[in-house]
C-alpha cells in the first residue's frame, strides 16, 4: 500500500498532534501515523504547561521575563543546553498558551508548582480533565476538521530517501503489513526511548534500570531517534530522564506522606543521606535516592507529623498529580501497605531498625542526632531548611520503605531552532524535522523541575514549530 502527502508526522503525541494542526492551519496536506490504537501517546498525562507572557498570566498580573528566565534555564544546566532552542522555545510559550485557549483549551489558572515559585508559569485546567487530555482532544478534533489523516495502530520503520539522499517519506508497519508513505517533509516525534532497555544503557551509562520502577506513562522504543541516525542525523550529547523519588508503586496515598520535606530519609544502613527538603524537586531527590545502596530510602515519620500533614491537607502539587479522593482511601491504603510488608507503624528506633533490616544502633544514632540538629536549628550535615526540620523524640514511628520512578527519557536528535534534524556536519538531513522529546539540547543533566511544566510545554512548543517552518519550506 502506497500513500501521498506533504507533510507525514510520526507519532501522535503532544508534538506532533501540535505539529500537525499547526501545518494543517497553513494550509498543508498532512498525515499522522501513529503507532498505539489513539492519538495521545504521553501527551495525555502531563497536569500543567509551562507558558511565559501568557493571557492568563498577564490576567493575574503574572510578569514572567523572558530574559530571567532563559538566564535560569541556562544556569541551571550550566551551558550544556543550545542556547538558541531554549530562547525560541520560551519566547514561542506564552503564544502557544494562547493559541491552545483559541482551539478550545479551556486553562483556569496559572500557578506555582514547587511551593514559593516565581513566577508563576504552570497553566492548568479543570481538575477534572487534566491538560493534556484536553490538549490532545482538542488537537485531535482540529485535524478531523482540517481532514488529516490519521493512521493509527501504524509504527514508523524506516525513512525513504530519494536519488538526492534527501528524506522523502517513511515505511511504517501495520497490522496489514507495510505502508509506503512518500512526503515531502518527515517530522518524527515518536516520545524519546524509555522502553529500550539498549537504548538507556548507551545513553544512560551506569544508570541502574533494574532498581527504577516504571512511574506513569508509554514506554516508547526509540524509533524516532533510531529513523533519524540511519538518515544521516546526529546525537546530540546530553540526556535526561524525567524521574523522581522517593516514590512506591501502588500505595498512591501513601505519597501523601513521601513528598513531605519534614520526614527523615534513611538508606538501608540506617544512615541519613540527604536534605529532604530537596523533595520539591523530584529530579535531585530521585539522583540523591538512586545512588543509595540498591536505590532504596525508607522514609520516616512520627504521629505528629502524620497529624499535620492531614491537618495541612494537600499541597499544590498534591492537587495536581494525585487523586481527589486519595485521603479517604489513607486508611486502607496503610492497612495493605503494613500487610505487604511495605510500611510499618513502630514504638520504637528499635523497631524502626527491625522493619529497615539494619543495625538498631545506627538508626537509634540517626535520629537522635536528626532531633539534636532540630533543638539546634542547623542540620550539621545537609543544611535542611531549618523550618522543615521537626524533632521527632516521641513515637509512634512510621516508616515507607520507597524507591525510584522514571517516566520518559529527553535527549535525542541534533536540531537547530527550526526543528531540523542536523547530520554530522551539523548541516540539516534535507527534509526531515524532530520535535518533542525525541529532539535534544533542551536538558542536560538532570532534568529542570524549576521550569515546571516545561517537559510537555517543549514537547507541544517543537511540534508547531517544526510544524510551521516545514509548512513554510514546502510553500
Amino acid at each position: 500500500m502506497e500513500l501521498k502527502t506533504e507533510i507525514l508526522i510520526i507519532g501522535g503525541g503532544a508534538s506532533g498532534m501540535a505539529a500537525a494542526v499547526a501545518a494543517a492551519e497553513m494550509g498543508a496536506e498532512v498525515t499522522v501515523a501513529e503507532a498505539n490504537a489513539a492519538v495521545g501517546g504521553n501527551g495525555l498525562f502531563p497536569r500543567g504547561i509551562f507558558g511565559v507572557d501568557s493571557k492568563i498570566q498577564r490576567k493575574k498580573l503574572v510578569f514572567a521575563d523572558r530574559d530571567q528566565i532563559f538566564r535560569d534555564c541556562m544556569n541551571y544546566s550550566h551551558w550544556k543546553i543550545d542556547g538558541r532552542i531554549i530562547r525560541t522555545l520560551i519566547d514561542k510559550s506564552g503564544d502557544t498558551v494562547n493559541w491552545l485557549m483559541d482551539r478550545g483549551v479551556e486553562f483556569c489558572d496559572v500557578v506555582h508548582h514547587i511551593p514559593n515559585q516565581t513566577p508563576e508559569v504552570f497553566h492548568i485546567t479543570e481538575a477534572e480533565e487534566n491538560v493534556g487530555h484536553c490538549v490532545i482532544r482538542n488537537l485531535k478534533r482540529i485535524c478531523e476538521e482540517k481532514g488529516v489523516r490519521i493512521l493509527t495502530g501504524a509504527k514508523g520503520k524506516t525513512l525513504l530517501k530519494d536519488e538526492k539522499a534527501s528524506v522523502c517519506g517513511a515505511v511504517c508497519e501495520t497490522k496489514d503489513g507495510e505502508v509506503v508513505i512518500k512526503a515531502q517533509k518527515v517530522i518524527l516525534c515518536t516520545g524519546g526511548f524509555a522502553g529500550n532497555d539498549e537504548m538507556v544503557e548507551k545513553y544512560y551509562p551506569g544508570f541502574k534500570r533494574e532498581l527504577v520502577g516504571q512511574g506513569g506513562g508509554m514506554r516508547h522504543p526509540g524509533d524516532g531517534i533510531r529513523m533519524a541516525l540511519e538518515a544521516g542525523a546526529k546525537v546530540e550529547g546530553n540526556f535526561t530522564m524525567e524521574a523522581a523519588a522517593p516514590k512506591i508503586k501502588g500505595y498512591d496515598a501513601l505519597n501523601l506522606f513521601l513528598g513531605k520535606p519534614y520526614n527523615v530519609w534513611l538508606n538501608r544502613f540506617g544512615e541519613r543521606f540527604a536534605d529532604e527538603g530537596i523533595v520539591y524537586n523530584f529530579a535531585v531527590s530521585f539522583n540523591a535516592c538512586l545512588r543509595q545502596p540498591d536505590g532504596q530510602v525508607w522514609v520516616v515519620f512520627n504521629q505528629a507529623l502524620l497529624d499535620q500533614t492531614l491537618s495541612d491537607g494537600k499541597d499544590m502539587i498534591e492537587t495536581i498529580h494525585m487523586p481527589p479522593n486519595v485521603e479517604e482511601r489513607l486508611d486502607t491504603t496503610m492497612e495493605q501497605a503494613i500487610a505487604d510488608g511495605v510500611f510499618c507503624k513502630a514504638d520504637s528506633y528499635e523497631a524502626l531498625a527491625a522493619f529497615i533490616g539494619c543495625d538498631e544502633e545506627t538508626v537509634k544514632a540517626s535520629m537522635e542526632e536528626y532531633n539534636g540538629f532540630c533543638k539546634e536549628g542547623r542540620d550539621g550535615w545537609f543544611a535542611k531548611d531549618k523550618r522543615y526540620m521537626l524533632s521527632m523524640e516521641e513515637g509512634p514511628y512510621y516508616a515507607i520503605k520507597a524507591g525510584e520512578d522514571m517516566l520518559i527519557t529527553h535527549g535525542g536528535i541534533r536540531v537547530n531552532e527550526r526543528f531540523e534534524a542536523l547530520g554530522g556536519d551539523y548541516k540539516p538531513v534535507e527534509n526531515l524535522y524532530v520535535a518533542g522529546v525525541d529532539f535534544g539540547g533542551a536538558d542536560a543533566d538532570v532534568y529542570n523541575v524549576v521550569m515546571s511544566g516545561h517537559g510537555f510545554g517543549f514537547a507541544v512548543n517543537s511540534g508547531r514549530i517544526a510544524g510551521e517552518n516545514a509548512v513554510k519550506a514546502l510553500k
